[in-house]
This record gives C-alpha cells, structure tokens and sequence, in this order.
C-alpha cells in the first residue's frame, strides 16, 4: 500500500487526491507544510489535514492488514504497476483496488464488451460468438460484472480459459450482484477484479456510471453486444470515443427495442457494424497473430518496463523519448533489448508497438 493511501484514510475526495498529487512527489512533503496554507491554497478543510498529520503507524497498519487480509491489492496512480493506458484518459481513477491477477492489466490486447441487462436471445448468442473468438485469439475481455451482456461475456471467456477483467461499482467485499459469486470467485482465480472503491462501499446507482470509465479506459476499444435507446452501455461507448478508443456495436433485428441503441450508434457513424471476431482483429491489426500466451512482464527491470508500458499503440522512436525522458542512446538500447526478449517489435522500419 503506496503511503498516499493515508490521504483516503484522512478522507480527502478523489479530487481533492488528485489536486495535491499533482503539487507533491511525496506524501511527507504535503504532511510537513503549514496545514493553514494547504487549506487556504486548496480550498479543503483544515479538519482534513490535521487528521492526516496525525495518523499513526500502527493505524496505517491496521488499514494496510485489513486488505491484505482480503487478499485485495492496492495500486496508486503513481505506481509503476498502474496500468498506462489507464492513465492516459480525463479523470482516471487514483486508487485501484484489486484481486486477482494484476498483470492482467498491462495485456496488450483489450477489449471490452458491454451491454443491456435485459438481454434477448439473439444478443446473448452474439456475444458468446465474440467472447469465445476473442478469447480464443488471447485477446482479454474486460466488463462490468453486471447480470446480461457483461456476465454472460466474462462467463463465456472463463470458460474458454481467457483472460478477464471484472470492473465492479462496489467494495470488493461486497459482491453485487449476489448471484455471480459463481462466477466472481472464478475470476479471482482466472483473471482481475479491480474497483475504485474501498471495502465497504455499497454498489450505488451513481458509481456504476463511473466504473464505465474504467472499463472503456483499461480497453482498445468497446463492442456494444445489445442496447436499448438509452443504457449504461452506451455511456461506456461514449467514453470511450472521448478516449480515442474503436467502438463496435453487433446490429440488431429493427423490430428490437433492445438493439435500438446498437443500431443508432450505427448508424450515426460512432460504432463500426461488427458481425464477426475477424472484424475486430482486422481492425487492431491482430489478425495472424495469435502468439499463444501473454508475455510476463514481471521480468522487465525498471527501464524495459517505462517503455514496454507506453507502447500499447506503435510509437515512433523520438515519440518514445519524449515520454520515456531517455536520451537516445538509452532508448535505443532498451527496445533493442526488448526486441532480444521477444516484447516488442519494429513494424513499418521506424515504428515499435509490443508484441
């Protein structure tokens, strides 16, 4: 557990987090200044930075075994282990709260599928169909958890041995619903389940809305697999065109109320028509390109993972050193040695993008 956690246990808003994050490299800094100056330069009540100055060891201990205890593993925004893509859109969240496989969550290939609750029989076929091609492809599925499209997603790719990402609105020790503690205790064991929210947090209408976010910020793009008019679904698609991410939407019968929202999204030009897997892999480039497993990253040193981690989409060589802060020479060397391993590769002579 990163030490800025204790900004949560002083119960400081994401906002508020990410404010003085942005300020300070480190948390001591921000618990040595004047608490009279960071109330009035933030605008945050002085309440909250005298707790945060006097939380003790032994309670930031306690805190810490509580989630170890859980098995649930903490990720801090500004942890290597954050995943970059993550990183990269409006407002990502600042904690992550997981259980599973984390490394799960730097795969290269992600995609999202999400959906109505209320899901007719032609749409779940459909996202089955996607889900298993997917899978099959070791193209990792991420969604919501919730009953319909999602489940019926991560259920199929489970049992296609597939990598999944389950993205909950709740605590992770709150399982919501309560029918999928089936399929919620197999992804702890075959995949990731990741939250924005501490143990304990109820799964409130309003943070579904913002678990969306994640779903369409951890993905490479986001298939609509059935939606009415209106939906939560096509929240994650929306966000996901904010994200510059692909979004694909499986066309549906016109006399289908659920699909209303498919066929819209279609039509206006905001989704690609997709009818099969080939589509997406056309799309992504992944077509002939089944490698069979994904690549332990747990390997890299610190350097090799500064650029493996930023290459998620093919970057020029001088696009890789504005955002690594290498020199040439040292960049150079990283991504020969990357190549060496097998992590990334050269595409076009002048372009590098993970393998």
């Amino acid at each position: 557990m990163n030490d800025w956690y204790k900004l949560v246990i002083a119960d400081f808003n994401r906002i508020e987090i990410q404010t003085i994050m942005q300020h300070y490299d480190d948390i001591n800094d921000v618990i040595d200044e004047d608490i009279n100056y960071l109330s009035n330069y933030y605008s945050i009540s002085k309440d909250k930075f005298i707790k945060l100055q006097n939380i003790t060891i032994e309670e930031f201990l306690n805190v810490k075994m509580k989630y170890i205890n859980e098995k649930i593993k903490i990720i801090c925004i500004k942890d290597e282990e954050y995943p970059f893509i993550l990183k990269q859109i409006e407002n990502p969240p600042v904690f992550l709260y997981t259980k599973g496989d984390i490394n799960i969550l730097h795969n290269h290939k992600i995609m999202a599928i999400v959906g109505t609750r209320k899901m007719t029989q032609y749409g779940k076929d459909g996202v089955i169909k996607f889900a298993e091609g997917l899978s099959n492809e070791n193209i990792t599925i991420v969604s919501g958890l919730a009953l319909g499209i999602d489940k019926v997603a991560l259920e199929t790719a489970v049992k296609n041995n597939g990598k999944v990402i389950a993205v909950v609105g709740s605590g992770l020790d709150i399982v919501y619903p309560p029918s999928n503690r089936k399929l919620w205790d197999e992804i702890i064991e075959k995949g990731v389940i990741v939250s924005e929210y501490p143990l304990g947090v109820q799964p409130f209408n309003w943070n579904f809305p913002e678990r969306n976010r994640i779903i369409a910020g951890l993905a490479k793009g986001v298939i609509v697999g059935e939606s009415a008019k209106e939906g939560g679904s096509l929240i994650t698609a929306k966000l996901a065109l904010d994200f510059s991410r692909e979004v694909f939407a499986i066309p549906g019968n016109l006399s289908f109320p659920s699909f209303e929202g498919c066929n819209n999204i279609i039509k206006r030009g905001e989704a690609k028509l997709v009818t099969e897997v080939y589509d997406i892999l056309e799309e992504f480039n992944w077509e002939n390109n089944n490698i069979g497993i994904e690549l332990d990253i747990s390997k890299l040193s610190k350097n090799e993972l500064n650029i493996y981690n930023i290459l998620y989409d093919e970057k020029s060589m001088d696009a890789i050193i504005n955002e690594t802060g290498y020199n040439t020479s040292e960049a150079i060397s990283i991504i020969m040695e990357l190549e060496l391993k097998g992590y990334v590769k050269s595409i076009n002579g002048a372009k590098y993008i993970r393998c």
